[in-house]
């Protein structure tokens, strides 16, 4: 069984940062980018990156920090760059959105993608904890995620050398109801759920039981893979 490394409470950012090293230098393809915060966090590092989704109006290069990044249009089975280009290729929170029948395709196309030296770095919300129990309400996604980790075993693990597997929490604190909605509501352009969803009794009412027990802080398992 692969050695579980727990890294505790840290950012999601840092959490990537932490465990893949240093990144200055080097060439990122991130796929499922959305608006591009990890894209351009890694940039800020040093790292050139290129954010690829199928939803997002592509940009031109952006300078950040010591790198830049750009944002392009492109699916998980179908990233337009050269074989052997990349020395990190990320998912993060975005694998479980790869629809099933692509999941085999993307995972060789990371590794068409990479380095012989590369890593493929995978980070997913754990289908626990207080978010979750308020979230299945209007948006479950136990399903999509289990299909995305069985996809991993099956198609990434054997056609990489070795598997390094990470667990941190990254901090979600809410000060009411009110916040929770707010970030969840905006959530509805990427996802089938509506606002009349997310502010329905039954997911107030969960969420003041997570609160009472809580205190505000709702932290979100993650589990981090990265095949080299």
């Amino acid at each position: 069984m692969t050695p579980v490394h727990d890294l505790g409470l840290m950012s999601r950012i840092d959490g990537l940062l932490t465990s893949v090293g240093p990144v200055a230098g080097k060439r990122v393809i991130d796929i499922g980018c959305g608006e591009g915060q990890v894209a351009q966090a890694f940039a800020q590092q040093g790292a050139i990156v290129t954010g690829y989704d199928p939803f997002i109006p592509p940009t031109e290069w952006i300078k950040a920090g010591d790198g830049e990044f750009r944002l392009a249009n492109g699916t998980a089975d179908a990233i337009p760059e050269p074989d052997a280009s990349a020395d990190l290729v990320l998912f993060v929170f975005s694998l479980h959105h790869v629809p099933q029948y692509q999941l085999a395709g993307a995972m060789a196309e990371a590794r068409r993608l990479l380095k012989p030296d590369g890593k493929l770095c995978i980070a997913e919300p754990i289908a626990e904890g207080p978010c979750q129990y308020v979230m299945e309400v209007y948006h479950d996604e136990t399903e999509v995620r289990r299909v995305a980790a069985e996809a991993m075993a099956e198609f990434a693990a054997p056609i990489f050398g070795s598997e390094k597997v990470v667990h941190y929490r990254e901090r979600r604190v809410f000060s009411d109801f009110g916040k929770f909605a707010e970030l969840a509501v905006a959530g509805t352009r990427y996802n089938p759920y509506t606002e009349e969803d997310v502010l329905s009794p039954q997911v107030h009412r969960r969420f003041d039981e997570m609160f009472a027990i809580c205190g505000g802080n709702f932290d979100q398992p993650i589990r981090l893979n990265i095949f080299a």
